[in-house]
C-alpha cells in the first residue's frame, strides 16, 4: 500500500537500541563526553578513529541520539563496532523509526506468521507493522524466507541490497525505484544486483543515499555493516529530513572564537563552542576546522546544555545583499547614515558591530568618510528588518575620480575628454588595474578610443592606479554561427544554435581571437574566420570583444532526439546547446560497434563539430574505468593494468594527467603493483588517471 510519511517527527535515543544489540553491554543514556585531549577523532568510541570513511554519519547519529555502542564497564571506554553485520529485524526497527511509523505498531495482539518465517519475540509487532505501510511485501519476504533453510528470517543478516530496498521504501521512494529498474547502473557489478533490488539500488545511488564500497563496485550480497547503515540513515536526512531533540537548522547571525549564533524564525539561539565541538560540511565525507564556517550561511547544530556538540555546514551561500551609492552624511546619535541610491537618499541603521572599511581593507571611522565619496553597505538577508553588517568606501584615502571617454591611451598615459569639453592627460601607474565588467585578465589593451566611458582613479601623485570601464555591456552568444562576412570579413554577421537572434557585429583593433585556450595574433585569427564556422563571441554594443573558434563542446547530454536528427547538452556555464548530426559516429572505449543507444541522459560527452559546419562530426562518451595494477614500466612511464573480466595490458601515461586520490596533481612515481586506478577515457582516448580510495563509503 502507499506510504505517507511525516518527516517532522522528533526521534529521541530510544532509537539507539537498533544498532547496539549484539555482544557487549548496550548505552541509552545520554552521549559520552568527548574530551579533544583523550579523543582527535568527531566519536567518543575507540574504534572510529579520525579518518574513518563513515566518521561524519557516525558522528551525527550519535549526537542525534539514534544510535550508541558498548560500554567497557571496567575503564568507561566505548566502541562502535563499525564492521559488524546488522539483522533483518534490527534494520526494520530502525526504519520505521526513522520514518516515524514505529508509534503505530500493534500492541497485546496475537502476531503469526507463515512457520518458516522466523522473528524473534521482540521484533513481531514491528515486523507486522512493516508489512501493514508497506516497507515490506510480505509474500516476498515469505518466499525469501522459507528458500533460506540454514538462517531464521529475523536474525539474518541484512545484505546491502536488501536494506537498500527497505529504505528507499521507508522515505517514501518507491515509485523511484520503479521507474529505474531498467536504467542503466552506475556500477560494473550491476548483474550481481538480484532483479528484485535493481530499481531500489539506481534509485538510491540517484538519491545519493548509496555511493557503492568503492567507487564502481556495489557488492550487493555482502552484509550491511553498522557503520554503512548509520551512512545510509545520515545521507536520507539532506533530502528527507527529520527534527531531531537538540538539533536546529538556521543561518549563522553571529561567529565568535568561543560561541556561535544561529538565527530561526525571527529567533536566535547561542552555542558555545568548545574543545569537544566537531564540524563538518554538507559537501565532504571529512571534518573541517571551526575557521571554516561561513557567517550568514546555513548551517545544523546538534547542541546539549548550551554546548554545539555537532555542527555542519549547510551550504556556501551567504544570506547577504549589497548595494552600492554615493555616501551623503551619518548621526552618530541616532546611529543612522544616508546613501544616495538611483537619486533617492536612503536610511541605514547600524550598531557597535558594523565593519567600517577603506578599499584596501583597513577598519576606519566612519566619521573619516568624506560626502559623495562612493561606498558599498552590505546588509543581511534573512532577518525581517536586515542588519547592516559592512560599509566599504570604495576609494582609498589620497585618491580621487574623474570620469570622461577615452580620446587616446599608449602604455604611459590616457586621455580622457571630461564633461564633453576638457582633455584631461594622467600618467599610468606601473600596476594600474583595467575593470571590464564581463570581461576577466583585462589591461589597458582591452580599451577602446572614442568609444569607452572610463571612471580614472588617481593617487596622490596624479597617476592613474585603475580604470573602470562604465557604458560596456558585455552580451556572449555560445554556440554561434557565422553567417555571413563582409567589409573585408570585418563586418560579420552572427546567429546562435538555432538560426536566431542575428546580430551584424565589427572586428576592431582590440579584438582578441582565441583557440583552444590560447589567444592568436590577429592575423592568424582574420585567416581563421574563413575556415571555422563555429564560435562563441563576446561583444559590447555592436564591437566584438572576443572570438573564440570552436571545434567541440563538452556538456552533460540532455536529450538525444533521433527524429530531428539533434543532441542537446549542457555545458559548464549551465547553458543548453542543441547541435545537430548526419550520422551516428560514437565513439567508447572498448566498444568499436557503439552507436546512439550508448548514449546515456546525464552521461558526459564530447561533441567534435565538422569545422566548416554546425554539425556533429563525432560523439566521443566519457567514461571512468577502475583498473587493478598488475606492473609498472618506471622507464617507458606504462602500468599493466588489469579488470575483473579484462585481461592485463598496458596502459600509457606520457600525455595524460596524473592525481592522487585526494584530487591533488600526482605524478607516476605514486602508482605500485596492486592499487587500485581510476582511468578516465573521452571516447577511446585516455584523458586522466587517479588513484584510487579502497575504503568503502556507503
Amino acid at each position: 500500500m502507499p506510504i505517507e510519511l511525516s518527516w517532522k517527527k522528533i526521534l529521541t535515543g530510544a532509537l539507539a537500541v537498533t544498532l547496539v544489540t549484539g555482544s557487549g553491554s548496550a548505552v541509552l543514556s545520554s552521549p559520552i563526553a568527548v574530551h579533544a585531549a583523550a579523543i582527535t577523532a568527531s566519536t567518543p568510541f575507540l574504534d572510529v578513529n579520525a579518518g574513518h570513511w563513515a566518521e561524519k554519519h557516525i558522528a551525527k547519529l550519535y549526537f542525534q541520539g539514534i544510535i550508541d555502542g558498548y560500554k567497557n564497564t571496567a575503564d568507561g571506554s566505548s566502541t562502535f563496532k563499525p564492521e559488524k553485520s546488522v539483522s533483518q529485524q534490527e534494520a526494520v526497527l530502525m526504519a520505521l523509526r526513522f520514518a516515524g511509523l514505529i508509534d503505530k505498531a500493534p500492541t497485546n495482539s496475537m502476531i503469526i506468521f507463515d512457520q518458516s518465517f522466523e522473528v524473534s519475540e521482540f521484533f513481531k509487532s514491528y515486523i507486522e507493522l512493516a508489512f501493514t505501510e508497506g516497507l515490506l511485501d510480505r509474500e516476498e519476504e515469505y518466499a525469501l524466507a522459507k528458500a533460506d533453510t540454514e538462517n531464521a528470517w529475523g536474525s539474518k543478516p541484512a545484505s546491502r541490497e536488501w536494506v537498500t530496498k527497505l529504505i528507499v521504501k521507508a522515505i517514501g521512494q518507491q515509485a523511484v525505484a520503479n521507474q529505474l529498474q531498467n536504467a542503466g547502473s552506475h556500477f560494473q557489478d550491476a548483474s550481481s544486483i538480484s532483479t528484485r533490488y535493481k530499481g531500489f539500488v539506481n534509485a538510491a545511488f540517484q538519491l545519493g543515499l548509496v555511493k557503492g564500497m568503492t567507487e564502481t563496485t556495489f557488492e550487493p550480497a555482502k552484509t550491511i555493516t553498522r557503520a554503512s547503515l548509520a551512512t545510509l540513515f545520515s545521507r536520507a536526512q539532506s533530502s528527507y529530513p527529520v527534527d531531531y531533540e537538540g538539533q536546529l537548522s538556521g543561518v549563522i547571525s553571529d561567529l565568535t572564537p568561543t560561541g556561535l549564533t544561529v538565527h530561526q524564525d525571527g529567533k536566535e539561539t547561542t552555542y558555545t563552542l568548545d574543545s569537544s565541538t566537531v564540524y563538518f560540511h554538507f559537501n565532504s565525507e571529512k571534518p573541517i576546522t571551526k575557521d571554516q564556517l561561513l557567517e550568514y550561511g546555513d548551517v545544523t547544530v546538534i547542541g546539549k546544555d548550551g554546548v554545539a556538540q555537532y555542527v555542519e555546514v549547510e551550504s556556501d551561500t551567504q544570506h547577504t545583499k549589497t548595494v552600492s551609492g554615493t555616501f551623503d552624511r551619518f548621526n552618530a546619535a541616532d546611529k543612522t547614515f544616508y546613501v544616495w541610491i538611483d537619486n533617492k537618499a536612503q536610511l541605514f541603521s547600524y550598531d557597535e558591530s558594523l565593519l567600517v572599511e577603506d578599499a584596501e581593507g583597513k577598519t576606519v571611522a566612519i566619521d573619516t568618510i568624506r560626502r559623495d565619496a562612493k561606498v558599498t553597505i552590505v546588509q543581511d538577508s534573512f532577518r525581517k528588518e536586515p542588519r547592516t553588517l559592512k560599509l566599504t568606501t570604495a576609494v582609498a584615502p589620497n585618491t580621487t575620480t574623474i570620469s570622461g571617454m577615452v580620446q587616446n591611451l599608449d602604455k604611459e598615459s590616457i586621455t580622457i575628454l571630461q564633461d564633453g569639453k576638457t582633455l584631461v592627460s594622467k600618467f599610468l601607474d606601473k600596476s594600474v588595474t583595467v575593470q571590464i565588467e564581463g570581461l576577466p585578465n583585462t589591461s589597458v589593451n582591452d580599451l577602446i578610443a572614442k568609444v569607452d566611458v572610463v571612471e580614472l582613479t588617481i593617487n596622490a601623485n596624479e597617476q592613474v592606479v585603475s580604470i573602470k570601464v562604465q557604458n560596456r555591456q558585455m552580451n556572449k552568444i555560445t554556440a554561434a554561427q557565422i553567417v555571413n562576412r563582409a567589409q573585408d570579413d570585418k563586418l560579420l554577421t552572427i546567429v546562435d544554435s538555432n538560426g536566431n537572434n542575428a546580430q551584424a557585429l565589427y572586428i576592431t583593433d582590440a579584438t582578441k581571437f582565441v583557440y583552444r585556450g590560447e589567444t592568436l595574433k590577429r592575423d592568424q585569427g582574420m585567416t581563421m574566420i574563413n575556415q571555422f564556422k563555429n564560435i562563441v563571441v563576446s561583444y559590447s554594443h555592436n564591437n566584438i570583444i572576443i572570438l573564440e573558434f570552436v571545434d567541440k563542446y563538452v556538456g552533460e547530454l540532455v536529450t538525444l532526439n533521433e527524429t530531428d536528427q539533434q543532441v542537446t547538452i549542457k555545458i559548464a556555464s549551465g547553458e543548453l546547446i542543441t547541435v545537430p548530426y548526419t550520422k551516428s559516429n560514437v565513439e567508447l572505449k572498448d566498444k568499436p560497434t557503439a552507436s546512439l543507444s550508448d548514449l546515456l541522459k546525464g552521461a558526459t560527452i564530447t561533441l567534435d563539430l565538422e569545422y566548416d559546419q554546425f554539425l556533429i562530426y563525432q560523439i566521443k562518451i566519457h567514461q571512468n574505468i577502475q583498473y587493478e595494477i598488475v606492473s609498472v614500466d618506471s622507464v617507458n612511464k606504462k602500468l599493466k593494468v588489469k579488470t575483473g573480466t579484462q585481461a592485463a595490458f598496458d596502459l600509457s601515461t606520457a600525455t595524460i594527467d596524473i592525481f592522487k586520490a585526494d584530487g591533488t596533481k600526482g605524478a607516476f612515481s605514486q602508482f605500485k603493483a596492486g592499487d587500485k586506478v581510476n582511468a578516465t577515457f573521452v571516447g577511446s582516448t585516455l584523458e586522466k588517471l587517479q588513484s584510487a580510495t579502497t575504503t568503502s563509503n556507503g
